[in-house]
């Protein structure tokens, strides 16, 4: 990586969603959850063929990565409950943006906003009126900054021990 270094989002083409998985697993790995809850080394769900994915590069090599969800309602988001629960609602298209991951050496870099500009004009574009998601407490300060709301805890998960997640909202402007 070269100090010019700048990200470029890409689409993240079919054949390389197994990188994208792996990424997950080994960066999230990497800064402190448990390896017992990647068994294969990778983190993929029942709901990734269905998400839009997006990926970053240098020279050729996997640095970054994120998702994103679109539902026609909030009841069909994961973890809508916490969502409901918040008293959020929406009467448009809601985006679930999800999954940011970033190499340790390339934070820092202006990746992880320049991936959420690719899933913040994802989202728009698709008619989304509401974003929702859970943030760590690094993701959450970046959020916050644009614009995002908090809601409270979000559930304790067994696979990041020691984090406290955020319940998220972002209403969308066209």
């Amino acid at each position: 990586m070269t100090s010019e270094w700048t990200p470029r989002v890409l689409v993240c083409p079919a054949a390389r969603l197994d990188d994208v998985f792996r990424l997950r697993a080994a960066v999230w790995i990497g800064d402190g959850a448990d390896p017992a809850a990647f068994p294969d080394a990778e983190w993929r769900d029942e709901r990734d063929p269905r998400r839009l994915h997006w990926i970053v590069e240098d020279d050729g090599r996997l640095v970054a990565s994120a998702s994103l969800g679109l539902h026609d309602r909030l009841a069909d988001v994961e973890d809508a409950e916490l969502f409901l629960r918040a008293g959020l609602s929406s009467r448009g298209r809601v985006a679930a943006p999800a999954r940011v991951t970033v190499r340790p050496q390339y934070r820092g870099r202006g990746v992880a906003e320049a991936l959420l500009d690719a899933q913040d004009a994802a989202a728009r574009a698709a008619g989304a009126t509401l974003a929702v998601g859970q943030a760590s407490p690094s993701m959450r300060r970046l959020l916050e900054r644009r614009g995002w709301q908090a809601h409270g805890e979000g559930p304790w998960d067994v696979r990041f021990p020691g984090v406290e997640f955020t319940v998220m909202s972002l209403r969308l402007q066209p």
